[in-house]
């Protein structure tokens, strides 16, 4: 993941439609991050937990605004 991942702040402030489609890119990119590290193949591993995080964030943003 070489882009720099937008804070709390800036993931309130963006659409509900943005969000999701970012969502949906982040899991995504978390299972083919999954897949090459099963594989021996992912020399960073440090990116899965980053990227489980900010999707956790983003989940919650989401379930918030639902509710």
């Amino acid at each position: 993941m070489a882009t720099k991942q937008p804070t709390t702040k800036d993931l309130r402030a963006m659409p509900d439609a943005e969000m999701r489609v970012q969502f949906e890119k982040l899991q995504q990119e978390l299972w083919q991050h999954r897949v090459k590290a099963r594989e021996g193949s992912l020399p960073q591993t440090h990116l899965i937990p980053t990227i489980k995080r900010q999707i956790a964030r983003m989940h919650t943003i989401l379930r918030e605004r639902t509710s």
